[in-house]
C-alpha cells in the first residue's frame, strides 16, 4: 500500500533569486516511484503563514513519516550572519505537537553537521549525502515494521540510473511568477580542490552524469506542463571537463529548446566553438564562480586558473551577448591591503559585468579553511560551526575591506556589495513580470558602464 509521507523544504534564502526546492522534488519523485503517498510542503511558498499551512497539510494527510529538507545553515553573508537552524526548530516543534509520524531529517545543511543537527532537533532519522536511494530503503523498513536500529543512514553517491522528479504543480507556480525560473540537474559531483568549498563533501569527487536525452526531456517538460520561462541547471560547475554539457547542450539544441537558460560556471577552457553551440542551445546568461581577484588569492583558495582566464571568458561572452555574474569572496587566505587593492583594479577588467562580493568566507565543517582557521586561531579546535563563523585574513580587518569596497564600487550598481541589497530589486522585476536572474537586466540596459 505504501506509507503516507510529507516532505517539507524549509530554503528561506532567497538571494540572489528564489529557488525551486530541486531537492524534495528529487525525493518526492523516488518515493512516489515505489508506490507510496507524498504530499510536498515548500513553506517560503506558503507565505507569511507558512506554520498554519503545514500544520493544515499535516492533519488532512496524517503522514505516517514526514521529511524536513535543510538546504542551508545560514545565509553565507557576514552582513547577514542569521543562523536557519532557530526557524527550523519551531518547524519541528509544530511537528511534534500535531503528529506522531516519524521524522526525517535530510538536505545539504544536515549532511553536514548530521549528528549535531539530529541531536538539536530530537528527529528519529537523519539521511547524510543523496537521499533517493536510502528513503526508499527507510520507507520500506518502516512499512515493514522493521525500523533501522542505527538514526543517522549514510548515503554513497550513486551512479544509477536518475528517478523522475516530482514538480508539484502547487508550489510551481509560486516560482513562476518570481522570475519563471525552474531548476535542473544534469549531473552530480565535483571534482575540484577548492579549500573552502562542501560540494565535495555532499556529492563526492566523481561526476555522475545524467542522460543528456533525459535533461532535454525535463526542460521541455517544465516548459509544456508547468509553464517555465528559464531555466537554471544547478550543477556545482556546468562546464565539465569531459564536455558532457556539450552533450547536453546538443540534445536541447535537437528538441529545438527555446526556453533561456542559465548556469554556474568555472572560468577556463571554453572555447570559442563550445560558447556557440551554448548559445545556440538557449544559454542567456552565466553566473561565473571566479572567487578572487588576483593570481595569489586564486592560489590561496584552490584554484587552478588565473584570473586572466575569467576576463578571457567574460569578453567571450560578452562578443556572444551573454551577460555574466561574476562573485568574489574577499578577506580569504593571505589576503591584504595590496592583494585587496589589486583585486578591486583587475575586476575594472571584467566589463560589462555584475560582481557579487561577500566579505569574508563562511568556514564549513571538514573543509581545508576550517583547518587554516583553526591553525591560525580564528576558530577553536571544538567549534562545531552550526552558528555562523567567517574566515578573515589575518593581515586585514573586516572593517578595511568593507569600508575599501563601498568606496570603490559606491553608486555603481553593476558592484553589488553587500550583496544582500540587490533582494529588492530583484523582487520589484520579477513583480513587473521579468523572467530571469534580474542581474542580467543591469547589463541588457547598460547601466553602470
Amino acid at each position: 500500500m505504501g506509507l503516507r509521507c510529507l516532505l517539507t523544504s524549509v530554503n528561506s534564502v532567497q538571494v540572489p533569486f528564489p529557488v525551486y526546492p530541486l531537492g524534495m522534488a528529487h525525493i518526492g519523485g523516488a518515493l512516489r516511484g515505489q508506490g507510496h503517498l507524498v504530499k510536498q510542503v515548500d513553506l517560503p511558498a506558503c507565505g507569511e503563514d507558512y506554520l498554519a499551512t503545514l500544520e493544515a497539510n499535516i492533519k488532512e494527510l496524517q503522514p505516517e513519516m514526514i521529511g524536513i529538507s535543510i538546504r542551508n545553515l545560514d545565509l553565507e553573508d557576514s552582513s547577514q550572519p542569521r543562523s536557519i537552524i532557530g526557524e527550523v526548530e519551531k518547524i519541528v516543534a509544530l511537528i511534534r505537537r500535531t503528529s506522531k509520524a516519524v521524522l526525517v531529517l535530510g538536505g545539504p545543511a544536515f549532511s553536514l553537521l548530521p549528528e549535531k543537527i539530529l541531536t538539536l532537533l530530537g528527529a528519529d532519522y537523519g539521511i547524510v549525502g543523496e537521499g533517493e536511494e536510502a528513503i526508499i530503503r527507510l520507507a520500506a523498513e518502516l512499512e515493514a515494521g522493521t525500523p533501522p536500529k542505527k538514526q543517522l543512514l549514510y548515503s554513497k553517491p550513486s551512479d544509477k540510473p536518475w528517478q523522475e522528479v516530482e514538480y508539484d504543480p502547487a508550489i510551481t507556480p509560486y516560482y513562476i511568477s518570481r522570475g519563471g525560473m525552474m531548476n535542473v540537474q544534469t549531473k552530480r559531483g565535483c571534482p575540484y580542490q577548492c579549500n573552502y568549498c562542501s560540494y565535495p563533501l555532499l556529492e563526492g569527487r566523481m561526476i555522475r552524469k545524467r542522460a543528456p536525452e533525459e535533461v532535454a526531456d525535463e526542460v521541455m517538460r517544465l516548459r509544456d506542463e508547468f509553464k517555465a520561462e528559464y531555466i537554471f541547471f544547478t550543477d556545482s560547475v556546468f562546464n565539465d571537463s569531459s564536455n558532457h554539457y556539450l552533450e547536453v547542450c546538443e540534445a536541447l539544441i535537437q528538441r529545438k529548446n527555446t526556453l533561456p537558460w542559465m548556469a554556474y560556471f568555472r572560468p577556463s577552457d571554453i572555447t570559442e566553438e563550445a560558447m556557440s553551440t551554448m548559445k545556440r542551445a538557449g544559454l542567456d546568461a552565466m553566473e561565473i564562480g571566479t572567487d578572487a581577484g588576483c593570481d595569489a588569492s586564486l592560489v590561496a583558495l584552490g584554484k587552478n586558473f588565473t584570473f586572466n582566464e575569467a576576463v578571457e571568458l567574460n569578453n567571450l561572452a560578452t562578443k556572444h551577448k551573454i551577460p555574466c555574474a561574476h562573485f568574489f569572496m574577499f578577506g580569504g587566505p593571505g589576503e591584504n591591503s595590496k592583494t585587496l587593492q589589486q583585486s578591486i583594479e583587475n575586476i575594472e577588467k571584467l566589463r560589462p559585468a555584475v560582481i557579487f562580493a561577500f566579505n569574508g568566507i563562511r568556514i564549513l565543517p571538514n573543509t581545508g579553511i576550517q583547518q587554516l582557521a583553526i591553525e591560525q586561531n580564528i576558530i577553536a579546535a571544538d567549534d562545531d560551526l552550526l552558528e555562523p563563523r567567517f574566515y578573515f585574513s589575518p593581515q586585514i580587518t573586516p572593517q578595511q575591506i568593507d569600508q575599501t569596497l563601498k568606496e570603490a564600487w559606491q553608486g555603481k550598481p553593476d558592484r553589488q556589495y553587500p550583496s544582500q541589497e540587490m533582494e529588492d530589486r530583484i523582487a520589484q522585476f520579477h513583480a513587473k513580470g521579468f523572467a530571469g536572474p534580474i542581474w542580467d537586466k543591469i547589463i541588457r540596459m547598460g547601466i553602470g558602464r
